[in-house]
């Protein structure tokens, strides 16, 4: 059964993600997410008003990325689409679990420094901020602070 799709909402990791092979080579991740609800309450202070814990999956260099990238406890902001997933209990009684395919996971870097690579044909390559972003910007006869876009 097909469940809405979710855009940017935060999830954390409760779990390290799993990274697997298929047998015929693929990789495939499971990153476990748990989705939490606070609210204010009468007196202004915030409590907790429920967890829901949902399976993400991802594949291929996507799921690689992921491996390598985060672990547990990390903040997340999440793109996806919901799906149920019937499956039997080991005692014989029938279960239902909520999953996420992944379109897009990346750390909340409102709570997380992040250092990015670059993936491309001639492999990965870190890329590191430069202290002045415009210092090899031409400069023209109409020399200004703005950028040249």
């Amino acid at each position: 059964m097909s469940l809405p799709k979710i855009n940017g909402e935060v999830a954390r990791l409760w779990a390290a993600p799993e990274l697997r092979w298929t047998p015929g080579g693929k990789a495939v991740v499971t990153v476990p997410l748990v989705f939490n609800k606070r609210k204010r309450t009468d007196a202004g202070e915030w409590e907790d008003a429920g967890s829901m814990f949902v399976r993400a999956q991802a594949w291929e260099l996507f799921a690689e990325n992921i491996s390598e990238s985060l672990s547990k406890g990390d903040e997340v902001i999440v793109s996806g689409e919901l799906s149920l997933r019937d499956y039997d209990r080991k005692d014989g009684s029938k279960g239902q679990s909520i999953e996420l395919a992944l379109y897009a996971i990346g750390p909340n870097l409102k709570r997380h420094m992040a250092k990015t690579l670059r993936i491309d044909r001639q492999g990965v390559s870190e890329s590191a901020p430069t202290a002045d972003p415009w210092a090899n910007a031409p400069r023209g006869g109409n020399s200004t602070d703005e950028p040249p876009f």
